[in-house]
């Protein structure tokens, strides 16, 4: 019954900041900041990502819902369809704004950030197809994690900067540093609970 609980507590809040912090996002990238003469060499790009991105970050909670996969599998399997097409061209997309970024600390942790979140969802998607269900699902609980890094770094850019990085005093570094965090600390969260855990519990992986 705990175990229910946690788990329902849990994807209330995934889902509350996901829609809140997604809120943010469109309100500054299209309204505060504007549509102005970067429309095609900036905000053009954002919103193929955003568009694509929204598949797989809304299909994430129903996918991981047991009831919804044991009850309704020709669901499950047609909205994998849809969460895998997402994430590659949102990965596809956030490649390209990686590559194209005007801040240089950020070019490498986004260009492997979406080349990570690109692998781990064509690994789901492989592993399903050999019928490798355990395998599946932890490539997918990783692809999921990567396709919430948005939030994993709005939280952090929510923390002061000079209180959570005091020991950095450039800007530049601060910010990079906060992209990289965004994602190699929740990516190594889940493989301490999904691997290395249960390794040194002499038990199997988890399932």
């Amino acid at each position: 019954m705990t175990k229910k609980y946690f788990e329902k507590a849990f994807w209330i809040i995934v889902i509350a900041l996901s829609t809140y912090y997604f809120y943010r996002g469109i309100r500054f990238r299209f309204f505060e900041e504007g549509i102005g003469e970067s429309f095609w060499t900036k905000q053009f790009w954002y919103i193929f990502h955003i568009s694509f991105s929204i598949a797989p970050l809304i299909l994430g909670p129903i996918q991981f819902w047991k009831w919804f996969r044991q009850e309704h599998t020709t669901w499950h399997r047609f909205l994998g369809k849809i969460y895998i097409i997402g994430s590659l061209f949102g990965g596809l997309m956030a490649l390209y704004l990686g590559i194209t970024i005007d801040y240089e600390g950020s070019i490498a942790p986004l260009i492997l950030l979406s080349l990570l979140w690109m692998f781990m969802t064509s690994a789901a998607w492989i592993t399903i197809l050999k019928k490798n269900v355990i395998a599946h699902r932890l490539f997918m609980i990783r692809s999921y994690t990567l396709a919430l890094v948005f939030v994993f770094l709005r939280i952090i850019d929510d923390f002061p900067a000079d209180k959570l990085f005091f020991y950095i005093q450039s800007l530049a570094i601060k910010d990079a540093t906060q992209e990289w965090l965004s994602w190699v600390l929740p990516l190594l969260v889940v493989e301490f609970i999904l691997s290395w855990w249960p390794l040194l519990n002499g038990s199997r992986i988890a399932r």
